[in-house]
């Protein structure tokens, strides 16, 4: 019986970034930006992405809107970002009511307990900060949207064709 060797992430990776970076500020779909990768190694490869990939190449990897890009662009950086960490306090907040608030109060002075609910408590404060200062996944969504219909109303102004348009006669 022959095995196969697994595919290295960072060779996943690259053929992930290569298609993705390719397709330019438009981004691609799950689907295509997957391309013959399966799921397990398209995750394997969005991960060597994030960690050494990003940095090689002084660009971001982003998901918005369903599409995975690669860009510097400012707005869909927050956007992601922002998606990112609201998931990240959601979970914070789950980890804590799941399975730290309701323990008996001989283990609340465990220290490693101490410890989990600080960081959890933390995490949350940390993220409520950001959201007194205005970042939110809507905030940014709304930033992103405007500036892309602003793009669009531009480009059709000056002429050019944008989808939907039909053009100057």
């Amino acid at each position: 019986m022959v095995t196969q060797r697994r595919q290295a992430a960072h060779d996943t990776g690259e053929d992930i970034w290569n298609r993705v970076a390719e397709a330019g500020e438009n981004g691609l779909p799950r689907a295509e930006a997957m391309g013959r990768n399966t799921p397990a190694q398209f995750e394997y490869g969005k991960t060597w992405i994030r960690d050494h990939q990003c940095a090689n190449k002084k660009t971001g990897f982003v998901l918005v809107h369903g599409r995975y890009i690669a860009t510097n662009d400012v707005d869909m950086s927050k956007l992601y970002a922002s998606l990112r960490l609201h998931s990240l306090e959601k979970q914070a907040a789950r980890i804590y009511k799941c399975c730290l608030a309701h323990l008996p109060p001989e283990a609340q002075n465990d220290l490693a307990v101490m410890l989990l609910v600080k960081t959890c408590k933390d995490v949350l404060a940390a993220l409520k900060f950001l959201e007194d200062a205005g970042f939110s996944p809507q905030a940014a969504t709304h930033t992103t949207e405007t500036k892309a219909k602003a793009k669009a109303s531009a480009a059709s102004g000056r002429g050019r064709k944008t989808p939907g348009s039909a053009g100057r006669s």
